[in-house]
């Protein structure tokens, strides 16, 4: 019975092992030698705050569903509704001073770039 069990698992463990060894790794890059992008500084480090303010944006949004979440699931209870409202207003808050962020760190780089 063990084996019958065990048999798609590792059937499956084999063919995931030979597509991470299918993936290429940046393989180029290593047979040219190590190198870097063309970017600049400047525009790695913006690229750099693009992503992470992306990323909190989703983790904000992510939280704001798990307030909604509690609220569907709270079967009548007003202590969870409570948490769930608190939850989400606390996303909506979060969103607003993430926007607010990536607005003044943009204008600040530009500001920065504009007087070099």
């Amino acid at each position: 019975m063990k084996k019958l069990l065990l048999t798609p698992v590792a059937l499956w463990v084999a063919s995931y092992t030979q597509f991470v060894w299918a993936i290429s790794f940046w393989e180029d890059r290593v047979q040219d030698g190590v190198r870097g992008t063309t970017e600049t500084a400047d525009q790695a480090v913006q690229t750099l705050i693009t992503r992470a303010i992306g990323f909190l944006y989703i983790v904000a949004v992510l939280y704001g569903l798990w307030g909604g979440f509690n609220i569907l699931t709270a079967g009548g209870d007003e202590e969870k509704v409570k948490k769930g409202k608190t939850v989400i207003i606390q996303a909506l808050i979060g969103l607003v001073i993430i926007f607010l962020a990536s607005s003044i760190i943009q204008w600040l780089i530009r500001l920065v770039l504009e007087t070099n």
